[in-house]
């Protein structure tokens, strides 16, 4: 099969979750997701998968509202998994539930931005933080630029995997473009292509699975774990929910090797 290691090389198996917007006590979001039931389903297939994921990379919108109660909700059910997780925030997180809820999780900068670097793996993970508090476009500041510059560089010569919430591409999905990554794009993708080994970019935000590149580099977004929405390319529509299932993504990731993803649908 193109793209696996051979046996015995060493790989991971990383689960993506993604855009749960979480909302408890039986509420409905937008009146129609029960976003919790969602989540217990989500949570029941990653404990059910027959391959054990080595990893799971939470890339965002964890929450509705940005709760502390679903913050402390997520990170029990993600420990309950006995599996590692990485997160980082989406438009509709904050910052201090995230620290206080996904204790060992999340990250943080000195200038307070949820980046996180794990080089503990057969590939060095890093998360982007691309909150921008208040809005539903993303960023990244210099601060941030300049933790990730120092994080590529620490990891030279080494094959990275890049986990965020906003795409830094467009999709064609221009409804959802408008408010993916903004301030610091540019900038983003020249230290993509200097560093030679980022594997791939794997993202949230759209709630659709979409696949691009960027500097050369795959570009992965996955589908959310609760609800969808519409492909719809034409200019100035509204985004509409779709009655597509709620998804993740696992993929196989091995050194010297193209990453391999598959879909689940929850």
């Amino acid at each position: 099969m193109a793209g696996l290691p051979p046996e015995g090389e060493t790989a991971m198996l990383i689960a993506q979750i993604t855009d749960t917007h979480l909302v408890l006590g039986g509420r409905k979001l937008a009146g129609r997701f029960d976003t919790e039931a969602a989540f217990d389903r989500l949570m029941q297939s990653l404990a059910d998968q027959p391959v054990k994921p080595d990893l799971i990379l939470f890339s965002g919108d964890l929450c509705e509202e940005a709760g502390e109660a679903e913050c402390l909700h997520i990170g029990r059910a993600l420990r309950s998994l006995g599996i590692p997780a990485l997160a980082v925030p989406g438009n509709h997180d904050a910052r201090a539930p995230m620290l206080k809820g996904l204790e060992g999780m999340v990250g943080e900068t000195g200038s307070g931005h949820l980046c996180i670097e794990d080089a503990a793996h057969p590939v060095a993970i890093l998360g982007l933080d691309t909150l921008v508090d208040g809005a539903p476009q993303g960023a990244l500041c210099a601060a941030r630029l300049e933790w990730l510059e120092d994080a590529l560089r620490r990891n030279s010569g080494e094959d990275v995997l890049i986990f965020m919430h906003h795409p830094p591409i467009d999709t064609g999905q221009r409804n959802m473009d408008a408010i993916a990554l903004g301030e610091g794009r540019a900038r983003f993708a020249e230290l993509v292509a200097g560093h030679g080994g980022i594997k791939a970019i794997l993202c949230g935000h759209m709630h659709r699975a979409i696949s691009g590149s960027l500097a050369g580099v795959p570009v992965f977004i996955a589908p959310s774990a609760s609800h969808q929405l519409a492909l719809d390319l034409r200019e100035n529509q509204p985004y509409r929910f779709s009655d597509d299932p709620a998804q993740y993504a696992l993929y196989l990731v091995a050194p010297g090797r193209p990453v391999v993803s598959h879909l689940v649908t929850v």
